[in-house]
């Protein structure tokens, strides 16, 4: 663990690491593979995410340390090979109990990322799902965190982006590409849902990427490639994902 995350664990004591230690080696299947030092770095940075997140949810439903530790655990997957600890335009979370909907939209929802009030809206019960079961390309929370990627990257500064320029750019010409195929129905990896506009085929990407590393990498090498140097790491390395 580099100097910078051993100053930022000191400010949070052993009970509270062991507790986040606790959480995620039993829900987060990124994090259970990971070298035991990679396992320190990650227990940090998804405190700080937690820490600095302004997590609600309704009255009466009991939202736990537990269920803000899984949904903050699955940013820091994300972002683990960049440079970037928080969300600064999308940093409120709402967990529902359930699925929901909008006034005068009849519509059920499970997760959004609502562009208005600049919160991430999850239902529980998919959140939870989407960690049980971690190798069928399909988590709400990742997808979800996808999209305040992009958007946070739209509308940060130069010196401020979440991505390089460069490899946005690789990105989505590889995606491109990939959305064509998708149209003309020649896809075998992410499902149809990513041929609606490549700000979803980024979320849907980012979900195969991390739970079907190999069978992505097998039938589209050139758009996992590309993701592999945007997000600076390779889930295929599962002890050190981010080894240079």
């Amino acid at each position: 663990m580099n100097l910078k995350y051993q100053l930022i664990g000191s400010f949070f004591n052993q009970r509270t690491k062991n507790e986040c230690h606790k959480v995620l080696i039993a829900n987060n299947t990124y994090y259970k593979n990971l070298s035991e030092v990679n396992k320190k770095t990650f227990q940090i940075r998804t405190l700080v995410f937690l820490w600095t997140t302004n997590f609600s949810s309704e009255r009466g439903f009991l939202l736990t340390n537990k269920m803000k530790i899984i949904v903050s655990s699955a940013f820091v997957q994300i972002t683990f090979g960049l440079k970037m600890n928080t969300l600064k335009k999308f940093n409120a979370i709402f967990i529902a109990p359930r699925s929901y909907s909008y006034k005068n939209n009849k519509a059920l929802f499970n997760g959004d990322v609502n562009l208005y009030t600049k919160k991430v809206n999850l239902s529980w019960p998919a959140v939870a799902h989407g960690f049980e079961v971690s190798d069928d390309a399909m988590n709400l929370t990742i997808h979800e965190f996808g999209h305040c990627l992009i958007f946070e990257n739209a509308s940060n500064t130069y010196f401020s982006k979440v991505f390089e320029d460069k490899e946005f750019e690789n990105w989505k010409k590889q995606a491109a590409i990939k959305f064509q195929k998708i149209k003309l129905k020649q896809n075998k990896v992410l499902r149809s849902y990513a041929g609606t506009n490549l700000i979803e085929l980024f979320s849907v990407a980012l979900e195969t990427f991390f739970e079907q590393p190999d069978f992505f990498e097998q039938h589209e090498p050139a758009l996992y490639n590309s993701m592999t140097k945007l997000l600076k790491q390779d889930p295929r390395h599962k002890l050190n994902p981010i080894e240079k």
